[in-house]
């Protein structure tokens, strides 16, 4: 990459749009949930035209458990009638989905918190996929009907209250095998000869076919049953396309991943401590696509505490790889960061479900030192950082929008920027996202390595049970790369607007800080909090002092400890603004809500702080 390390800071996310494939059938957002409450209340949507192949991606939360909700269910024409078509209930406190044949019992939901519901049809082979928070609930089930036609959508509450956060319907965005074979040259793998037993290693074979099809260029397609590999080297101008009856499973064998580290891209993220091996790889190639509405099956268990980040093994690892997509696909059980794309531009990541939970280290996107990428409709559910941009070179993270995504963390940040910054982030923007159940922080933003980090807008996000809601810091980690030079960075022009925060389940509060070292202040400046509703745990019965400034520790968002604030803590400021904003507390608490430390310009719903 020949990236600049001059940037524009006037249109985060300027023509990502563009770059979406997706054309809504429905897409309703609300910023305000709808509400459906009452005995039999029902909601109806019509649809028209969905072809057979599509997807329906709904957000929803319900407050009881001792009456039933239909959460969803599909209708469509069959035999000249309206019938039903598949059905997603809760009861009780489980959520309940019918195969075709029977009632399935699902996973145990929480009164109150909100889920991510995600179905994929096929009306052609009467058969659908459901996730729930990215995790895969039902796999091909049956329809209860082979509809012709997907024509409604209805949704109730038998009691109580159910929530709906956003409803989308549309086309299947990865066309059928047999569309794309008529304009592209496809390389099926069983048919060459590689077994799918799930027993024989195939890392040899399908390999050659990879090769073979990038010198003409079109798909590998994989479909009927479970590929066992070691790493995989993609090649330009190919498309690797795992149909939904097929796994690509990585083994277990270490031995089968070789150590790959980029000639043309040496970035220090990936030299230090980050992905050196992966299941599937590309370093310096073109046009790849990876899609099919199959599953990538990192296997997971791949032993290594913190620390051992570069001699485990990603899912997907490409490293100074330009148009690249990735979409229609279950990635799960990574043996580190799921998928790490580094000096990566002109992405598009969409329709991914991620379900990668081992300990440790499983973050689910990483994006380093790329520009110009779009991740939309996607589920991540990581046991590190979910959504993570990382710096490992001068240019750092430029123009990148991430929307309509469900985010949860089981162990670490939601969006995360860092920890690793040299070359900073500017000009992204994180939109129409609900994040959750973060063990740390929902969105950390972190300059600890001398990166510039400005022009970053969150907008219109939900955040539920997360340690902590926001972090901002300017540190010295004393982390320089070799051919790099030390230097303190900067954090400018943050915006969170229409964000609502609750179940927050640690008192500290949130820390908002520049950085003062040897006698200079480095100042976080133009931090925007615009229709911000927050609610803070509180029940600390003591002011605690100012924190030390900070060291040489983990930059987490709870590395202070209880701080001054029971919402707000600001130090090393400058122009700092909360509009319209609403901050609550919970409980009982010593502490002021807001309280500022050398900030210059603090104003709080028009009130002077400073």
């Amino acid at each position: 990459m020949n990236h600049s390390a001059v940037h524009s800071y006037e249109n985060p996310g300027k023509d990502m749009t563009s770059r979406s494939e997706i054309a809504y059938l429905l897409q309703e957002k609300y910023t305000e949930p709808l509400r459906i409450a009452g005995e039999g209340t029902c909601v109806q949507k019509k649809i028209e035209k969905t072809g057979d192949r599509l997807v329906i991606s709904q957000w929803v939360k319900m407050d009881i458990h001792n009456t039933g909700v239909n959460v969803l269910t599909v209708l469509g024409e069959y035999d000249g009638t309206l019938q039903k078509v598949l059905q997603l209930d809760t009861e009780g406190a489980y959520f309940y989905a019918y195969d075709g044949q029977k009632k399935q019992k699902l996973c145990h939901f929480q009164s109150d918190d909100w889920y991510s519901i995600y179905v994929s049809v096929n009306l052609q082979q009467g058969v659908y996929s459901l996730y729930i928070d990215g995790e895969r609930m039902l796999h091909r089930a049956g329809l209860f009907v082979p509809a012709k036609q997907v024509e409604e959508l209805w949704m109730g509450s038998h009691g109580g209250v159910m929530y709906v956060g956003q409803l989308s319907v549309y086309p299947n965005p990865v066309p059928a095998i047999e569309q794309l074979a008529q304009s592209q040259t496809v390389y099926h793998a069983r048919k060459m000869g590689v077994e799918a037993d799930g027993k024989t290693l195939i890392t040899c074979k399908l390999q050659e076919i990879i090769d073979t099809c990038s010198t003409t260029g079109g798909i590998v397609y994989l479909e009927g049953g479970t590929f066992l590999s070691g790493m995989l080297e993609l090649k330009k101008n190919v498309t690797l396309y795992i149909e939904e009856n097929a796994i690509l499973k990585g083994t277990l064998d270490l031995e089968a991943y070789p150590v790959r580290l980029s000639e043309k891209h040496p970035n220090w993220n990936t030299i230090v401590q980050g992905p050196q091996k992966a299941l599937l790889f590309a370093d310096d190639q073109e046009n790849i696509r990876l899609c099919g509405g199959g599953t990538i099956d990192g296997s997971g268990d791949f032993p290594g505490a913190y620390g051992s980040e570069s001699l485990r093994v990603s899912a997907i690892l490409l490293v100074g790889c330009p148009n690249v997509e990735i979409c229609d696909l279950y990635v799960k059980d990574a043996g580190m960061w799921t998928i790490p794309l580094v000096e990566c531009d002109d992405l598009y990541l969409h329709d991914i479900n991620i379900d990668s939970t081992w300990y440790p280290n499983r973050d689910g996107i990483d994006l380093c030192d790329c520009y110009d990428v779009l991740v939309e409709n996607c589920n991540i559910k990581a046991d590190d950082d979910a959504m993570c941009f990382k710096s490992g070179n001068e240019s750092g993270c430029d123009n990148t929008l991430v929307r309509n995504c469900f985010i949860i963390s089981t162990m670490a940040n939601g969006i995360k920027f860092g920890t690793y910054s040299y070359g900073g982030f500017t000009n992204c923007i994180c939109e129409d996202c609900i994040i959750k159940d973060t063990r740390t922080c929902a969105i950390s933003i972190q300059s600890v390595d001398g990166g510039l980090i400005k022009n970053l807008q969150f907008r219109r996000i939900f955040i539920q049970n997360v340690e902590s809601a926001f972090f901002i810091l300017i540190g010295d980690k004393g982390r320089t790369p070799d051919w790099g030079q030390h230097r303190i960075g900067s954090v400018e022009e943050i915006l969170f607007e229409d964000i609502h925060a609750e179940g927050i389940r640690r008192s500290y509060g949130t820390y908002l800080g520049g950085y003062e070292a040897e006698g200079k202040t480095y100042l976080m400046k133009d931090i925007t909090f615009r229709r911000v509703n927050t609610i803070y745990k509180g029940g600390v019965a003591e002011v605690p002092g100012n924190p030390a400034e900070f060291g040489k520790q983990y930059p987490e968002s709870n590395c202070f400890g209880i701080l001054p604030a029971a919402g707000y803590y600001m130090r090393h400021g400058e122009n700092i603004t909360f509009e319209d904003c609403n901050t609550l507390v919970a409980l009982p608490d010593s502490r002021e809500v807001y309280v500022a430390v050398d900030v210059k310009g603090c104003f709080v719903n028009g009130k002077n702080l400073s």
